[in-house]
């Protein structure tokens, strides 16, 4: 037998044999199947803010239809479920529920386009947590309204009454206003500096590790909002007027700061006065007051067009859920009165919907659309001399304008500031008592109104500004 360089051939053959034997073994144990790789929030998880997805991570891409034909929730919950490539997502409709237990069942058969699919069942289980109030106090009772204000937070609760608020903040100068991160672990806020100005701070949801996030020397900086995949704060800046420790209300400029790339910039390139930044629940729009621009704008940072609407009553929209409406307060005519009449608009097609109804004498006000959509709650004065009341009561309306009623009637209150808790269950509202007339220090509470026991709780006096920490 011949050999090649003194190997016998026998030996190459053998060779190739325990190669492709190796090989085949390889091939059998590798994973074939598709493999779930991360999921948030995972098993067991105890604190989950209400607002929160469920996240699905996969080894490689899946079918939409696949997934969305496999996942269930218990207790059922409706929502949206938005695919791209390994990556899933499901957005509860409004929120989950506080307090509750959730249980995910992914079934086994979704599937690449190769053919791999997940092999058998995949069941945990999560528990929600309770959404807290922020609001803005005072440390003491007010004796002569110059106390600044700090920001609290509480746990409203309608059979006990809640727990007591507990301070979180203590600037010298105070607390002007602030901002939830989207599922609720964090919060900016707008610290008042001894010359009128003030910087941006955060804070964990808990109090701690407050920290300055943004200096605004010879600034105002304020009025922060998050957006909602919590990369990035849109906030107003303001000149502080030279010869007294004010704002100069015409200055405002709004401006974007990127907390990942941690950079910032002016969200446009020319000098118009524009204030009070909104983002819309999908994060791809920005409303915002423009005085010079007509009332409202809207800017769609995807394509870069804006959407200007006319606004002389000069207050802030509310977002509906799918970012595609806006309900504002308008200033209109009515025989030789001006009323505040509600309405709605389409951002894109611009069309206007008046849903104050058939009462024409009214001042419809303050909207604020509820996490789910059916419902816009506003404060309502009547202006006739026949239903009149010194203060603005809570109404409740659907966004067409049908079944609307009042929520909550209070005649010698004055009630602003309503605040959806984000599944829709409770409305908080700060209420103004006008029984003794026009107070120079005006006695304020924050309130909440359970829509499910319809029953309210008082949560703090000498408080404004509430808000939802999810």
């Amino acid at each position: 037998m011949k050999t090649i360089k003194g190997i016998p051939p026998l030996f190459w053959l053998g060779a190739v044999v325990v190669l492709a034997a190796a090989a085949a073994l390889l091939l059998l144990l590798a994973p074939s199947g598709l493999r779930l790789t991360a999921i948030s929030p995972a098993a067991g998880d105890a604190d989950v803010p209400i607002t929160a997805p469920l996240r699905l991570g996969f080894s490689g891409d899946v079918d939409p239809a696949d997934v969305e034909a496999r996942l269930l929730v218990e207790p059922e919950t409706a929502g949206r479920l938005e695919v791209e490539g390994r990556q899933v997502t499901f957005w509860p409709h409004s929120a989950w529920q506080p307090d509750r237990t959730y249980t995910v069942t992914l079934r086994a058969g979704v599937a690449t386009p190769s053919g791999h699919s997940l092999d058998e069942d995949r069941i945990w289980s999560f528990r929600t947590r309770n959404p807290q109030l922020l609001y803005l106090g005072r440390p003491a009772p007010a004796l002569t309204g110059d106390e600044v204000r700090q920001l609290f937070v509480a746990t409203p609760d309608v059979a006990g009454g809640g727990s007591a608020g507990r301070q979180l903040t203590d600037h010298p100068g105070g607390v002007w206003d602030y901002a939830v991160h989207p599922q609720g672990e964090a919060i900016v806020y707008s610290v008042l500096r001894e010359d009128g100005g003030s910087d941006l701070w955060r804070m964990d949801r808990d109090g701690d590790d407050q920290r300055l996030l943004l200096a605004c020397p010879d600034m105002a900086c304020l009025n922060p909002a998050w957006s909602p995949d919590g990369d990035l704060i849109a906030y107003e800046r303001r000149d502080i007027w030279a010869d007294a420790p004010n704002l100069d209300p015409q200055a405002g400029r709004l401006w974007l700061l990127d907390l990942e790339e941690d950079s910032q910039r002016s969200l446009f390139d020319y000098d118009v006065p524009l204030h009070a930044p909104l983002w819309a629940p999908q994060g791809q729009r920005l409303a915002y007051l423009s005085p010079l621009g007509g009332g409202v704008e809207v800017l769609d940072l995807v394509s870069d067009e804006t959407f200007p609407f006319a606004n002389e009553w000069g207050a802030m929209p509310s977002w509906s859920p799918d970012g595609r409406q806006l309900a504002l307060s308008e200033l209109m005519l009515a025989g030789e009165a001006y009323v505040v009449r509600l309405v709605r608009v389409d951002v894109e097609g611009g069309e206007l919907l008046d849903i104050s109804g058939e009462d024409e004498m009214v001042q419809d006000v303050a909207p604020a659309w509820s996490p789910g959509g059916s419902w816009i709650a506003f404060a309502r004065q009547f202006l006739d001399e026949e239903r009149w009341t010194p203060g603005r009561q809570i109404w409740l309306t659907r966004p067409d304008g049908s079944e609307a009623y009042p929520l909550l009637e209070e005649p010698m209150a004055d009630h602003f500031a309503l605040a959806w808790r984000p599944d829709g269950a409770s409305l908080a509202y700060v209420r103004n008592d006008l029984s003794e007339g026009a107070q120079p220090v005006p006695d304020v509470q924050v309130r909440v109104f359970d829509l499910v026991q319809r029953e309210r709780v008082l949560v703090a006096t000498d408080a404004v500004r509430p808000g939802w920490l999810p």
